[in-house]
């Protein structure tokens, strides 16, 4: 039987997407629809939003004066469309990996990103995108879950995560991704950690500490 998140021709996760919104509706209740107003609502200016999936943030956008929506599945942007139609917000969406977002150089005044660097491919070059495409004075807001500082809890995760990659259509129980955001040039500026059943979820902001490329 083939991997119900194995992609198909049209490049994208038709089950996975169809599933999302039903796999998380526990996680939404408990922790995540508590969080999204933390990120999504403080999101101002000129807006992306990558990896935006089903859409979960749209009716949290608040000061936004336009969002621009990416993601690499076309079945999620469908649902992506929908819901944004459902909420009545205007949004531009691209069909298009993280790691190569076709936009200029500072182009966004904020970026963000929810439940998304653990799964990208590569989120060192993710991350430089995000920063890329940030003006000088914008900010990278972000809901991601991360490896436990725990040893056992980490150890647990560690050996979760390759059966979990294979469902959760590459999905890293295990990413440090606190580490790689400030790795990657960032100056984290808000933090706050919550739990999500077994993981620990970092909700926050972060600005660039050098320019950017011109």
């Amino acid at each position: 039987m083939a991997s119900r998140t194995k992609p198909d021709r049209h490049g994208g996760h038709r089950w996975f997407a169809a599933m999302y919104d039903l796999v998380t509706r526990g996680s939404e209740r408990s922790v995540l629809q508590h969080l999204r107003p933390l990120v999504a609502g403080g999101a101002a200016g000129q807006v992306l939003e990558i990896g935006v999936g089903t859409g979960a943030n749209f009716p949290y956008y608040m000061e936004a004066a336009k969002i621009v929506a990416t993601d690499p599945n076309p079945f999620m942007l469908q649902r992506a469309k929908k819901r944004a139609r459902d909420v009545g917000l205007a949004v531009e969406f691209h069909q298009c990996p993280a790691e190569a977002l076709p936009f200029a150089n500072a182009s966004f005044d904020t970026v963000i990103s929810t439940l998304v660097l653990c799964s990208v491919s590569d989120q060192a070059l993710t991350l430089a995108e995000i920063k890329r495409v940030l003006k000088p004075s914008g900010a990278f807001r972000f809901i991601e879950h991360v490896r436990a500082d725990r040893s056992f809890t980490g150890q647990v995760q560690d050996f979760l995560t390759p059966v979990w990659r294979w469902f959760g259509a590459g999905c890293h129980l295990n990413r440090q991704t606190a580490a790689s955001i400030k790795g990657a040039g960032f100056e984290i500026v808000e933090l706050q950690q919550r739990r999500l059943v077994l993981m620990p979820v970092i909700v926050g902001a972060a600005r660039s500490m050098s320019p950017q490329i011109r």
